[in-house]
């Protein structure tokens, strides 16, 4: 079963090209390599040019929650954010229940 994290941000007018380098540079570089870690889209709303998703595929649970007890700083929200001041992130994860592709029936 997959976990995902969705991390909402808005982002401070004019800001989204830095947003975008500090997540593709540095924070996902931070975490792809974290046991668990599966994928990651950064979503960018087509009809808000400052509102962003970041979607990220862990194995499970444990792998997103093991990667917050190190305390460090980078592969963290709080690294952009502290970066990027006026940046608002709201975070919330879920459990896939439901999946299907092209090419396979619907599996539950």
């Amino acid at each position: 079963m997959v976990y995902i994290q969705v991390i909402d941000m808005q982002v401070p007018e004019g800001q989204l090209n830095q947003l975008r380098q500090l997540v593709q540079d540095e924070y996902l570089v931070a975490i792809r390599d974290r046991s668990g870690f599966v994928r990651a889209d950064l979503l960018e709303q087509v009809d808000d040019l400052n509102a962003v998703k970041l979607i990220i595929y862990w194995s499970d649970q444990r792998a997103l929650e093991n990667l917050h007890k190190t305390g460090v700083l980078a592969g963290s929200t709080q690294s952009i954010a502290a970066r990027m001041q006026g940046l608002r992130i709201r975070k919330q994860s879920y459990i896939v229940k439901v999946s299907v592709d092209k090419n396979d029936t619907i599996a539950v």
